[in-house]
């Protein structure tokens, strides 16, 4: 069934004319009118797309958090367990060693440990992964 269609007038500078002129030639056989009604429903459609895409936005972040987070509650208790098992093996040697060196070396001996945490944070967080 064939809609009934209003008139409307617009008016529009000689610029505008000229690339409605130019884009109807290209796409409609030169029928201006159909090349308005065609930027019309564009920009009609985009509008209602602006008022949705919170919605969708919204129930995007809900689907990903919903599939993500078991995940990263994984990662994040894997990484935390390596965290304490890496600071209690750290303490376990430092405190060995402690009971094994001389009282007179464990100045020595804390100044080197600091030392092995401060290279194990750079190998840690540097992209080369070289420790001088």
């Amino acid at each position: 069934m064939k809609k009934t269609l209003i008139q409307l007038s617009v008016k529009v500078t000689e610029e505008k004319e000229k690339q409605l002129k130019k884009y109807a030639n290209k796409y409609h056989n030169g029928n201006v009118a159909m090349t308005i009604r065609e930027f019309i429903d564009k920009g009609l459609s985009i509008n209602s797309y602006k008022e949705d895409i919170s919605l969708l936005r919204e129930a995007i972040n809900e689907e990903l958090e919903n599939t993500m987070n078991p995940y990263m509650n994984r990662l994040i208790a894997i990484s935390s367990k390596g965290a304490i098992m890496s600071a209690s093996s750290h303490f376990t040697l430092a405190e060995v060693l402690a009971s094994l060196v001389e009282p007179r070396y464990r100045q020595t001996l804390e100044k080197t440990l600091t030392e092995s945490k401060k290279k194990g944070y750079v190998y840690i967080t540097g992209k080369d992964y070289k420790v001088e």
